[in-house]
C-alpha cells in the first residue's frame, strides 16, 4: 500500500499545477493528496504546519516568489518540509542563490521531465518522516498564526517559532483556555512564562502591569479573546465555521502536559520565543484534557 503525501503545489499558472500534480501521481511514489496556491503570499495561508509533508514551489511568481516564500515560512515555523524548487531559470547566479537556500532539496526543470522525476523524487521520499493522522490537528496551524498575527499587530511583539520544550513547565505559569466549537471541535490553550505574561500584559495595556495581579489577568484575557477572533477569522477563510467562547484565565505552577501517547486525542503544539519570555499554544482535539496541575 502506498503512503499518503501531502503536498503544496505553488505556481501561478493554474495549468502549470495541473501539469506537475498528473506527473506527480503518475510516479506511483504515492498516494499525494495536493493543496494549491498561485503565489508564495497565498502558500503562507495556505501551508498547514505539522501536515504539509512536501512543497513544490515555481521560483519565479509575482507578489512573492519562491525562495522569498521558502525564506518566510523558515521564519514562522521552526520544522519546514522540504521544497521542489520548480524553475525554467537559465540565470546562472539566480540558480546557485536557489542552491544554496536552506529548505531546498531538490529542483525540478521545466518543461516536466517524468522518468527523471520519478527517479530524483523517490530518494526525497523516502527521506520523509512518516506521519500518524491520529497525531493530526487538521487546521490546528491557524492558532500558532493567530497567535503571531495578533501579538505582533496588538503588542508590537514578534514572537518566533522554536523547537517544542519537554513537557514540564517550571514556576509561575499563565494559561488562558478556550473552547473552539462548529465545524471543528477544539480545546486551545495559551500559556506564557511569568515573564512573558507581564511583558506581553503591559505592551497590550500600554504601560506597566503588576505581575500576578486581576489587571494581568484581565489583559491577558482580553489578548486571548482577540486571538480567539482571528482564529475564527483564519478557519472561515478555509471555509470552516466555528464560534470560540471567551477565555478562561489562571495561574498555575510547574504545569505538566501528558505526552502525545499517553492522551487519547490528537494535540498539536508550538513553542515561541519573544524579548520578553517564552510563551506558546496548544491545541487539542474535544474537551479541555491533559492538563495536570
Amino acid at each position: 500500500m502506498l503512503r499518503e503525501i501531502q503536498a503544496l503545489v505553488i505556481d501561478d499558472s493554474a495549468t502549470m499545477r495541473r501539469i506537475i500534480m498528473s506527473a506527480l501521481r503518475q510516479t506511483g511514489l504515492a498516494e499525494f493528496v495536493f493543496a494549491e496556491a498561485a503565489d508564495g503570499r497565498d502558500a503562507l495561508d495556505k501551508f498547514c504546519h505539522g501536515q504539509t509533508q512536501l512543497l513544490f514551489v515555481d521560483m519565479n511568481m509575482p507578489r512573492m516568489n519562491g525562495l522569498e516564500f521558502i525564506r518566510e515560512l523558515r521564519k514562522r515555523h521552526a520544522n519546514c518540509p522540504p521544497a521542489v524548487m520548480i524553475t525554467a531559470e537559465s540565470n546562472t547566479e539566480r540558480l546557485k542563490e536557489a542552491v544554496r537556500e536552506p529548505g531546498v532539496a531538490a529542483f525540478l526543470l521545466k518543461p516536466v521531465d517524468r522518468d527523471r522525476l520519478r527517479s530524483g523524487l523517490k530518494t526525497l521520499i523516502d527521506s520523509l518522516p512518516e506521519t500518524s493522522a491520529s497525531c493530526a490537528v487538521p487546521h490546528g496551524d491557524c492558532v500558532p498564526q493567530a497567535v503571531q498575527q495578533i501579538l505582533a499587530k496588538a503588542c508590537g511583539l514578534q514572537v518566533n517559532p522554536v523547537p517544542v520544550e519537554a513537557a514540564i513547565r517550571r514556576g509561575e505559569i499563565l494559561l488562558s483556555i478556550m473552547s473552539v466549537v462548529g465545524a471543528v471541535q477544539w480545546s486551545v490553550e495559551l500559556g506564557f512564562a511569568q515573564s512573558a505574561a507581564q511583558g506581553v500584559a503591559s505592551r497590550f495595556a500600554g504601560g506597566e502591569v503588576a505581575p500576578g495581579g486581576s489587571e494581568m489577568g484581565d489583559a491577558i484575557g482580553e489578548l486571548s479573546n482577540i486571538v480567539g477572533g482571528r482564529i475564527k477569522l483564519l478557519l472561515s477563510a478555509r471555509e470552516v465555521a466555528v464560534n470560540v467562547s471567551l477565555p478562561t484565565v489562571l495561574w498555575a505552577t510547574n504545569l505538566q502536559i501528558l505526552s502525545q501517547p499517553r492522551l487519547k486525542t490528537a494535540v498539536a503544539k508550538s513553542d515561541f520565543e519573544s524579548e520578553v519570555g517564552r510563551l506558546w499554544s496548544t491545541v487539542a482535539l474535544g474537551a479541555v484534557g491533559g492538563i495536570v496541575l
